[in-house]
């Protein structure tokens, strides 16, 4: 049982590839955001995430891979 264990707390959590970057529009970003601001769902019920924001599954995961780094690019969006 030890040894099952010590495997497993060697495990990390896989990181999403990207073979394509995927293209996040301000508008994309801004769907997003209104739902995450909203408090309304966990955002990772991407099923409900997809229904609130009209956004698909991939856009979704992409964001939350690279929600700091969109945020750079739309600063203004988290100010609304």
């Amino acid at each position: 049982m030890l040894k099952i264990m010590n495997c497993c707390s060697k495990l990390e959590k896989p990181k999403l590839g990207w073979k394509n970057k995927v293209e996040i529009t301000k508008k994309d970003f801004v769907a997003y955001e209104r739902v995450r601001a909203s408090g309304v769902t966990n955002m990772f019920m991407v099923n409900v995430v997809e229904s609130l924001s009209g956004l698909s599954r991939e856009k979704i995961f992409y964001i939350m891979e690279h929600y700091e780094e969109l945020l750079k690019k739309y600063p203004d969006v988290r100010k609304r």
